[in-house]
């Protein structure tokens, strides 16, 4: 029976689930889901749900229903979809998945069901699998059963193949700004470009501009979660100790400040109207202030809330017993008046601005509240009119221009306000944080693939890629073999395990046919020899019995045997038949090895150098993330100064390239800025290397972090066309060399 796989899309509905598995009985089910349901496929005791009439009744998880034990590898077959919305990346998630199990099991059969998960989901799995030829079946809600598609041949599908391909995310991150949190007390501008490089002596301040980002990010991913120890990116490697703790001066009654900074060009906007708002704004500023509510017990939460463009406040929210509280808003800044205009100027109102409808909007201000989602402000609405507004068929009176402005302001003004911030959103959900202190994966890989909190920040990631991904294992290994760079002997490789039980049900049918093949085709070569068989024969037992060969002693075969089968049988081609009919009918289970390239032995990361181990992750970030904003804890650690420098190409060749990753980088690397500074060097005056993107001042930001009495200071350190600092390092940092030379 051909291997079956059963690929599903999951949602609140896990009923039909269980019933597509056992329909399809297959040997293997992958999940694709939300962050938010992946306890219906993972979670212990009961975690799926079913409300009948004023109950609830509670199952296990869907693989315990469907009885797929070890069918079902969480690491292997749980896939978290991150933008469940976003059509182009619910396809393509899907297609790269197919083609990996296309090319690893060639033979499979792949069938699919889109039942669960959101319209998108459902969708991007059912084009990338008519694409792929994959059959499709869906639960029908009108005849309850399972209604199967063939797989199908669309000849437009290559033109929906072309549309759908995801665009290229152009970071729109321009700065952070931070105050209030750990060193700092007074808000601190943080500018970030393509590569961001983080300076400054030992304990002055500089993680206190990673951790912030953590801390946003985490409260991003995890429902508005603020009072935390450990952030979901950097697990244990950041142990923030709670708001109490990382609050500047341990102040309660303070509040963090945390704002990021936007080019309002690389927004991705949901409609034109939002975009023609923004498309004469230089920059954009989102603040929010995070803080405890009065008593002391309060829970911590984001307690205010800014908009700005161009350094000019739009508006202000603040924290209130019934929500967020609109407190200021600016209806003389362009954007706001855009705003207003499209609602009343196009038909059927067809208004101009007046002081009646400016007076309408100054009333309403007090009036708009909303609730904090994760980190920003949504749902805004007036709040005694909220169940007037919901109502579909409700529509203002043209003739009525204070119940226009009451009716549809809010609800652009959400609109305008979510749009942004689910941006900022989508920016950092991209973060990939490595910590100072790299993961040390045991020995055999294969069977320790925990991922726990520590496995991402860590660099555990790395490994999984390494593992899948020839392409970067590729480049990796260039970079540990190039005599300029690690000069080492060895090269990564995947090695495929096989369970003992399945070589044992195997090997016998294999061996036996071919022994089967050998004996016929050895009979069928004797025939010919006619009616001297039988004196053929004694001369070869007579040539045996000369050489010295019994039946104990077959290690000394005459080389006439061994030609002779030679001649039968290809040796090389039954092996390679033997092992793709034996791995393709079972779970084969990838391991990551090293092989010596002197010797041929294979050997794992932990018999070589610690450094080979704690640069893998750096390399891999590099060479097999795409669009990611990558925070990284001193990259150079445990790595000599040549190849510190070495690094400095890697990250531009990551960031100015094709990847277009973002890196904020918090280094002590005197190294790696000197290699940076050369190929801008080197730009100005056109004599870059073959292959180096050139680099300009507008893509690198040097900052120096330097404590002081009040808080510490964040510092940038300019640098010209030519690579040049603009002014000197304060305290002369990076001078011991010449201190030690000439001291």
């Amino acid at each position: 029976m051909p291997f079956k796989i059963l690929l599903v899309t999951v949602g609140k509905a896990f009923i039909p689930i269980v019933k597509a598995i056992q329909s399809v009985q297959p040997e293997r089910v992958i999940f694709y889901c939300t962050e938010n349901f992946k306890d219906q496929i993972i979670g212990e005791g009961q975690p799926c749900t079913v409300q009948v009439g004023n109950q609830i009744k509670r199952y296990p998880n869907i693989p315990t229903l469907a009885q797929l034990g070890n069918r079902f590898q969480q690491n292997r077959d749980l896939k978290i979809i991150s933008n469940p919305d976003d059509l182009a990346d619910c396809y393509q998630f899907v297609a790269n998945t197919i083609r990996q199990l296309q090319e690893s099991y060639p033979d499979c059969n792949i069938f699919a069901d889109y039942t669960g998960g959101t319209k998108t989901m459902s969708l991007g799995l059912a084009l990338a699998c008519l694409e792929s030829g994959v059959s499709l079946q869906v639960n029908s809600p009108v005849t309850l059963s399972t209604v199967s598609h063939p797989s199908l041949q669309l000849p437009r599908l290559n033109n929906i193949k072309t549309q759908l391909i995801p665009k290229t995310i152009t970071n729109s991150i321009t700065a952070f700004r931070v105050g209030r949190f750990k060193a700092f007390s007074d808000i601190q501008y943080i500018p970030i470009r393509p590569i961001t490089l983080i300076y400054g002596a030992n304990s002055s301040g500089k993680s206190s501009i990673l951790h912030s980002i953590l801390l946003t990010h985490h409260a991003i991913k995890n429902k508005g979660e603020l009072d935390i120890y450990s952030t979901e990116a950097g697990g244990d490697s950041v142990d923030l100790g709670g708001f109490n703790q990382y609050v500047h001066k341990r102040d309660r009654f303070s509040q963090v400040q945390w704002a990021i900074d936007l080019n309002p060009k690389h927004l991705n906007l949901p409609d034109q109207g939002l975009a023609d708002l923004l498309k004469e704004i230089k920059s954009l500023s989102v603040g929010v202030g995070i803080g405890s509510a009065s008593s002391r017990d309060g829970k911590v939460s984001v307690r205010s809330f800014y908009l700005e463009a161009e350094g000019e406040e739009i508006l202000s929210m603040s924290s209130r017993s019934k929500g967020m509280q609109l407190d200021r808003l600016n209806s003389k800044n362009p954007i706001i008046r855009k705003l207003i205009e499209a609602i009343i100027e196009p038909p059927p109102y067809s208004l101009q601005m007046s002081p009646q409808i400016e007076n309408a909007i100054d009333e309403l201000v007090p009036k708009i509240i909303g609730k904090i989602s994760g980190l920003f402000p949504e749902t805004l609405h007036i709040e005694e009119e909220i169940e007037l507004t919901s109502e579909l068929n409700f529509t203002p009176d043209p003739t009525n221009p204070k119940q226009i402005v009451r009716f549809l302001f809010p609800y652009r003004l959400n609109q305008l306000i979510h749009a942004i911030a689910g941006n900022i959103e989508q920016n950092m959900g991209r973060l990939h944080y490595l910590g100072p202190f790299r993961t040390y994966p045991p020995r055999h890989f294969a069977f320790s693939r925990q991922q726990d909190e520590n496995w991402d920040s860590g660099g555990g990631y790395a490994w999984d890629i390494l593992l899948n991904r020839a392409d970067v294992r590729e480049q990796v290994n260039h970079w540990l073999g190039d005599k300029k760079r690690m000069n080492t002997p060895y090269e990564i490789t995947v090695r495929n395990l096989l369970p003992d039980s399945q070589l044992a049900n195997e090997l016998y049918p294999q061996l036996l046919k071919t022994l089967q093949e050998l004996t016929t085709k050895l009979i069928l070569h004797a025939a010919n020899w006619g009616d001297g068989i039988q004196e053929q024969l004694e001369r070869m037992i007579q040539d045996f019995t000369d050489a010295g060969i019994s039946s104990d002693n077959l290690s000394n075969i005459l080389p006439e045997v061994d030609l002779l089968v030679s001649m039968m049988l290809d040796p090389e081609q039954i092996s390679e038949e033997w092992i793709e009919d034996i791995t393709k009918k079972g779970d084969r289970i990838s391991d990551l090895v090293l092989i010596d390239k002197r010797t041929k032995t294979q050997v794992t990361h932990r018999d070589v150098g610690i450094g080979v181990s704690q640069v893998i992750p750096i390399l891999v970030s590099c060479y097999g993330l795409s669009d990611a904003l990558v925070a990284i804890e001193q990259p150079e650690i445990h790595l000599h100064p040549k190849l510190q420098a070495e690094l400095g190409d890697v990250f531009i060749q990551s960031a100015l390239g094709q990847q277009k990753n973002l890196f904020i980088l918090e280094t002590h690397s005197e190294h790696l800025l000197l290699r940076i500074m050369r190929r801008m060097r080197e730009t100005f005056y056109d004599e870059l290397p073959e292959g180096c993107p050139p680099v300009k001042p507008d893509d690198v930001s040097i900052l120096f972090v330097d404590p002081d009495a009040k808080g510490s200071i964040v510092m940038e350190m300019p640098l010209n066309k030519k690579g040049e600092l603009k002014k000197a390092w304060p305290g002369g940092f990076f001078e011991e060399g010449l201190e030690e030379v000439f001291g």
